[in-house]
């Protein structure tokens, strides 16, 4: 039912800062899906209200990435109307119905009863009660309903009034929801940052009180929910959210102790700051490689600094990719350090490291360290004018020297073999070695010299 509030909040739109949600916000063949999907159920006699993040974006003025139905329809009511679905979470009243390549969730109305595991309900009961799907949902924002037919938006928890005042609350109690699942307290963070909210008190007071929630919840889950943050503009606020929750140490175990250990890893404030001075979407990689790095970017780092960087990432059991590219980062960072010490560096040692996979995401980490921290930029600024400078046949030169040219050396197999063909591009790169003739000079003496 729509009620008379909800009316005269829809009515208001002209003189409201939010937008009516309309498809019309809709990427074509997502709006083509929705309408498809919104049409067969009603034409089997069930209701079909969008519901959740997609109306929110609507409201805000965001074009929605995805859509979530909530209907009465119950699962097999759903699959047998659809001929493309996916069951993948049946159990808890959600199927994902295909069309046309695009997927749309569409979720049975449900009440909830208890949460053990602080993550799925114990029991599932499917009904046909709007209202009570409505309770069971985490934030106000988040329990918005428009029926994409006919354009009428449903909003049992004044969700509305909560974005028209820029504030989010939780629906219901807040240690209710957060003790439902303790991820919660993570996506407060991240939707009040991404949408330019405020935590409403009540809610921010049962997120502090909430804290313990967090442990139970697994570090796949936790990794996910940061990598989200890290891939948004507003990334630092969502972080002194978290801080100003009292969620950190819960979250990142050992983050907020790093200053403790040493002076030279940079406060919490420094890198908030440095997630500014990252720019707009970073990514995942850069973002933990500027929050969980003990070393900060110093020349003096030691070993300890390194470990204690790659105990607080492999808490949250990051993928062997992530792993990879953030320690790569770290690994750059400390090299340009070291070689920015030299008066004097190696061309190859230069070139070999701006060609490192790993030195996009280190620069742009390098790049915020300094700027939080006050220190001159302009060392990597020329670093870039110098790597940006090079031609493709510079940074990349054809080897000089084959493995076949080895072997026909005479040069046993071994770990020589590596050395020699390593050298012989380093003294490429620093222009050593200039033609194949000079190359196979050489290679003639270093074979003489190692048998001898």
């Amino acid at each position: 039912m729509l009620h008379a509030a909800d009316c005269a909040l829809l009515d208001g739109y002209a003189a409201s800062m939010l937008e009516r949600p309309t498809l019309a916000q809709l990427a074509p063949e997502l709006r083509e899906a929705t309408l498809a999907v919104a049409r067969r159920l009603r034409a089997r006699g069930w209701q079909a209200w969008l519901v959740g993040g997609a109306v929110r974006d609507l409201a805000l003025g965001k074009p929605p990435k995805d859509v979530d139905f909530a209907t009465d329809a119950t699962p097999d009511e759903v699959q047998s109307s659809f001929e493309h679905t996916v069951a993948v979470g049946k159990a808890f009243g959600t199927i994902i119905v295909v069309h046309a390549g695009v997927e749309a969730q569409v979720t049975t109305f449900r009440s909830e009863r208890g949460h053990a595991d602080a993550r799925r309900p114990d029991a599932v009961h499917f009904g046909t009660s709007l209202e009570d799907d409505a309770a069971r949902r985490d934030f106000t924002c988040n329990a918005l309903y428009l029926d994409p037919l006919d354009g009428v938006v449903l909003d049992p928890t004044g969700g509305l009034a909560d974005l028209e005042r820029r504030v989010l609350r939780t629906v219901g109690a807040p240690r209710e929801r957060f003790a439902e699942d303790g991820l919660r307290l993570v996506r407060m963070a991240r939707l009040a940052a991404a949408h330019g909210l405020e935590i409403e008190a009540a809610t921010l007071s049962g997120a502090r009180e909430s804290a313990a929630a967090l442990r139970g919840v697994s570090a796949e889950r936790r990794l996910a929910e940061l990598s989200l943050i890290f891939q948004r503009p507003a990334s630092a606020r969502a972080w002194r959210l978290l801080e100003s929750a009292q969620l950190l140490e819960a979250l990142c175990p050992g983050l907020s102790t790093l200053r403790a250990n040493d002076v030279a890893a940079g406060t919490l404030a420094e890198r908030w700051n440095a997630l500014e001075q990252l720019g707009a979407a970073p990514g995942p990689a850069a973002g933990f490689a500027v929050v969980f790095d003990a070393a900060w970017g110093r020349a003096s780092a030691d070993a300890a600094a390194f470990a204690k960087s790659r105990q607080l990432l492999s808490a949250l059991k990051p993928s062997r990719e992530l792993s990879d590219a953030v320690g790569g980062a770290w690994r750059a960072a400390q090299e340009w350090c070291r070689l920015n010490a030299n008066a004097a560096p190696p061309r190859s040692a230069r070139i070999q490291l701006v060609r490192d996979a790993a030195w996009p995401t280190a620069f742009a980490a390098l790049s915020a360290w300094r700027r939080a921290r006050g220190e001159d930029a302009e060392p990597l600024a020329e670093w870039r004018t110098w790597a940006h400078s090079l031609r493709a046949d510079e940074l990349r030169p054809a080897p000089l020297l084959s493995s076949d040219d080895l072997a026909r050396s005479g040069l046993a197999r071994g770990p020589l073999w590596k050395q020699t063909l390593e050298l012989a591009e380093s003294l490429q790169l620093d222009e050593q070695l200039r033609t194949r003739e000079d190359a196979l000079r050489w290679l003639d003496e270093r074979v003489r010299s190692s048998a001898s």
